[in-house]
């Protein structure tokens, strides 16, 4: 190369780094040695962009919901025992479900009774049957002493009516288990009683006071009656007194009036055993 040519060349490389046309230097050589490729100057390397850190959401910590407490169970509170006299039956007692209806005749009354306590333990048998299967007689301890129609208050041998022992085999004939009875205490009374078993019990009227009086039939049979002789159901007591089905009444008498009324005939009367 001339001396020119490397002026000129020169001039030409100071104009284009004066313009910014060359990427890069250019180092030029000594005559006769190569000309080493301009030195690229490295871009630099971006600079990493750290990843926010995540801030961490506090996450309230949920609150146990506490479970619903067992509700105790109440106590059982003793229901007080039923109180009982001296002699361990209860202080009074009621039979409930006894009805009584009115009697047909004048004298009737032990069917009818008969008949009402036989309803009351499931057996259904009339007045009128039981009034017919009695045996007629003038003794009341073997049959009735009719007719049936005649006046109230008499005695044997004119219509009176009929004791226990011919209406409880009626009533066993239809099947109701009957026990007749004389002497029965007031302790047995209640006993029966507060055992769910109405009496039929032998009085004078409505539980009147009254007189027992001897009577020899026919046959020559002695037995107890008393004027006004009749039937009624005795279904409760208490302290001071006793509960009575009379018919189609019930009625409450004292105790001195009931078993002083029950005694003339004897405290004669049908239960079940």
């Amino acid at each position: 190369m001339t001396k020119i040519s490397k002026s000129f060349l020169v001039l030409l490389m100071i104009f284009m780094l004066t313009i910014g046309s060359l990427p890069g230097q250019v180092v030029l050589a000594q005559e006769g040695t190569e000309t080493s490729t301009p030195t690229v100057t490295d871009t630099p390397t971006p600079t990493n962009t750290p990843t926010p850190t995540a801030t961490a959401t506090h996450t309230s910590t949920p609150t146990n919901t506490p479970l619903p407490t067992n509700t105790p169970r109440p106590t059982a509170t003793a229901m007080p025992a039923t109180a009982t006299s001296s002699d361990g039956l209860p202080v009074e007692y009621t039979v409930y479900g006894m009805v009584g209806f009115m009697q047909s005749h004048s004298l009737s009354c032990e069917a009818r009774s008969a008949s009402d306590w036989a309803a009351y333990y499931g057996v259904s048998v009339s007045e009128s049957t039981i009034q017919s299967e009695f045996p007629l007689t003038d003794d009341p301890e073997t049959g009735f002493v009719g007719p049936v129609d005649g006046a109230e208050g008499q005695l044997p041998p004119s219509p009176y009516g009929v004791h226990a022992g011919p209406v409880a085999a009626v009533l066993r004939n239809h099947g109701v288990a009957a026990s007749e009875v004389k002497g029965m205490s007031e302790y047995q009374l209640r006993q029966q009683i507060s055992s769910g078993n109405p009496v039929i019990v032998w009085v004078v009227g409505n539980v009147w006071n009254g007189w027992p009086v001897s009577y020899t039939s026919s046959s020559g049979n002695t037995t107890i009656v008393a004027s006004y002789e009749h039937t009624v159901i005795l279904i409760g007591y208490d302290a001071s007194g006793f509960t009575v089905v009379d018919g189609s009444m019930t009625y409450w008498r004292s105790k001195n009036a009931f078993l002083n009324s029950f005694s003339v005939l004897g405290n004669m009367a049908i239960y079940y055993p």
